[in-house]
């Protein structure tokens, strides 16, 4: 069978909800770790090419009944199949609260099929680029939450000097993790000017076909928003803040100037 077989292009169009858009992908990605072309799967479901390409695609969100029949043909894991029907039911929804204790699973789901992730940091540096040490110094919580490590491949910072000072940080562990930001993570880190206005910090993420979606945490609450009307505004802002922005260089320079001077 054929295992390439993409749905063409002129079906390619914007699922209508992030829920929406994740049932899909996920579906996709089944088919093709099966080994099924969209026709062959077609032929399996007793469907039409042109419906299938739309299911996988997210153009269309398939019946529960369909549901159960693309998980049996498609040896979906007993485990994600609860969450592909919970997916269907709810995929007219937008926007997604994640409250403490609802797990990482959706923020992981969203990150999996990002093409790219922007971050802007104005309190703490992000997760994916601390040591263990500065953890510790700044988290309260006795059960932190897991980095983002999977996706800093296809992550870029925007950092607003402020994530360098923080009361809990010994010369030590600003130290280090000065070192670790020079060492390992340029090029994709930009600090920001201290003028900066220092707005909550957030993250834009990307995908093919769809618009931006702009993930925010806050004490353990995550805000997932896809609405173009909620996230315009985040959008804009972190184009202006790539404007303005230090070169790769000069935050190089700076980094360094805060090593000499023994810390921020």
């Amino acid at each position: 069978m054929n295992t390439t077989s993409r749905p063409q292009d002129n079906d390619l169009s914007r699922a209508k909800t992030l829920r929406g858009l994740l049932l899909a992908r996920e579906l996709d990605e089944a088919r093709r770790a099966r080994g099924f072309s969209t026709r062959d799967l077609a032929q399996a479901m007793s469907m039409s090419p042109a419906m299938v390409n739309r299911v996988m695609t997210g153009r269309r969100v398939p019946t529960a009944l369909e549901i159960g029949g693309l998980c049996a043909v498609l040896d979906v894991p007993a485990a994600r199949r609860p969450v592909l029907y919970e997916r269907r039911a709810t995929a007219d929804r937008t926007e997604w609260i994640i409250h403490p204790g609802g797990g990482r699973t959706i923020v992981h789901d969203v990150e999996a099929i990002a093409d790219a992730i922007t971050w802007f940091a104005s309190d703490l540096i992000p997760r994916p680029l601390r040591t263990a040490a500065y953890d510790r110094a700044v988290e309260q919580s006795a059960d932190p939450r897991p980095g983002h490590q999977a996706a800093l491949r296809i992550s870029r910072f925007l950092l607003h000097p402020r994530v360098l000072r923080h009361p809990a940080l010994t010369g030590e562990v600003l130290r280090d993790q000065l070192h670790h930001l020079l060492d390992d993570h340029l090029p994709r880190i930009r600090l920001l000017p201290g003028s900066t206005a220092p707005h909550p910090g957030f993250r834009v993420l990307t995908t093919g076909h769809f618009p931006p979606i702009v993930h925010i945490e806050q004490l353990g609450t995550d805000l997932l928003l896809e609405n173009p009307t909620a996230t315009a505004r985040h959008a804009e802002f972190l184009r202006h803040l790539d404007a303005t922005a230090l070169t790769t260089p000069a935050t190089r320079d700076t980094l360094r100037h805060l090593l000499a001077a023994g810390g921020a």
